[in-house]
């Protein structure tokens, strides 16, 4: 599942827009949400919400009530005129809700444990 979302957008270098968020990352955006939304049902969750920044994007995960905070930013890998796509780093942490920011400690994982660090974080 991972492989061909993986394959396309790790390394890749995106357009900068400057002031506003390209295209190109906004398609980004749109598919990273997606490929979380499949990781989330995957495990018997789904996307509560999610929020596109300027090149970062966020969204809680809700299963039983229970909820995980998962947000990856690009803001820091800026070269030259374009944005590159790193998936190794996701902050993920419990939540008390869909809008809590505070939730638990923070601890990252990359993309290919993405899945199993979600479905974990929701048991506790």
């Amino acid at each position: 599942m991972a492989q061909n979302f993986y394959t396309k957008w790790q390394n890749a270098i995106l357009a900068d827009a400057g002031g506003y968020v390209s295209k190109e990352y906004r398609s980004f955006q749109t598919a990273l949400v997606r490929e979380i939304s499949k990781y989330a049902a995957a495990v018997g969750a789904k996307v509560a919400s999610n929020s596109k920044g300027h090149y970062d994007t966020s969204c809680f995960i809700e299963r039983n009530g229970k909820f995980v905070y998962i947000s990856h930013s690009s803001g820091l890998s800026r070269i030259g005129s374009g944005v590159r796509i790193e998936l190794d780093s996701f902050l993920i942490r419990t939540a008390q809700h869909a809008k809590d920011y505070r939730g638990g400690y923070n601890q990252y994982c990359d993309m290919a444990n993405l899945q199993s660090m979600m479905d974990d974080l929701l048991k506790e």
